[in-house]
């Protein structure tokens, strides 16, 4: 059966945009003939998706999105290997940026490790938000999926160089703690806080003299969050048991930030070192 005839069990929007009658049965029975047919019918189906505003696929991407769900969950691995498989092969074709970022969101429900590499060369593609869809996606699998950040991290430019950074951030990359450092002291504000959130994530209690001077010399917005994060540091000091540069990093805090503006900091700090007692 082909993609165009499967399709059909899905729904297409009445007046409105309203899916008002879905058949739960039949669009199940849609998913398993679409599993069926393996990558030739996922190929299908991703050349029926076309780019927003020109025309209807409403049926087509009801579908992908339907089976991207149903593959997930422990009994269904070798479903869910083989439907990320054949829609991440589709990356690589000559398709419009916008179709190629709705595949990359249904990789993020369903893709593994063994997808990550026909995602990754989208981490520094700008159009139409195709690297936060792939650092989403990479994110969603997991620390093995970093060394694709790093990689990526140096060849970046603009926004997808900050979603790099914090996708790095996010995965506790202790391996680019001196990327970390570097992008702290970087004029951009955004790189600036994304570098210092970056350091509370690997808890480097070497980076808090970083963290402390950073957040003095910053102001308004800036100000707000790089204390922010001291103080997450000292939190996350303090749960690994490094109880001395917790209190250290407490203090130093509690006495520098004297503003009245800044009497949450000082109150945050003294319920910090109380915990610690």
């Amino acid at each position: 059966m082909s993609a165009k005839d499967i399709i059909q069990a899905f729904p297409t929007p009445a007046s409105g945009g309203i899916l008002n009658v879905i058949d739960k049965e039949a669009c199940e029975k849609a998913v398993a003939k679409i599993l069926d047919g393996g990558q030739k019918t996922i190929r299908e189906l991703v050349d029926l998706i076309i780019e927003p505003g020109t025309g209807n696929d409403v049926q087509a991407r009801h579908a992908l999105h339907a089976t991207a769900i149903r593959v997930g969950g422990p009994d269904k691995e070798k479903q869910r290997k083989a439907f990320a498989q054949g829609l991440a092969g589709t990356l690589g074709d000559d398709r419009p940026k916008a179709v190629k970022g709705f595949i990359l969101r249904q990789l993020q429900i369903c893709a593994g490790k063994e997808q990550a590499s026909a995602m990754a060369p989208f981490l520094t593609d700008e159009e139409e938000h195709l690297y936060e869809y792939a650092a989403q996606a990479l994110e969603a699998i997991g620390p093995v999926t970093t060394e694709h950040f790093r990689k990526a991290y140096p060849k970046a430019k603009g926004a997808p160089r900050l979603t790099i950074l914090q996708g790095l951030g996010f995965l506790r990359d202790n391996e680019s703690a001196k990327a970390f450092r570097s992008a702290a002291k970087e004029k951009d504000l955004e790189i600036r806080l994304a570098g210092l959130w970056s350091l509370t994530r690997i808890t480097s209690a070497e980076d808090a003299k970083l963290l402390l001077d950073t957040a003095a010399k910053e102001e308004g917005w800036g100000r707000i969050k790089a204390i922010g994060y001291c103080l997450q540091l000292a939190e996350a000091l303090a749960a690994a048991g490094k109880k001395k540069e917790a209190t250290a990093l407490y203090q130093n805090l509690k006495k520098n930030r004297t503003s009245k503006n800044e009497d949450h900091v000082r109150l945050a700090c003294d319920k910090g070192l109380a915990n610690l007692k």
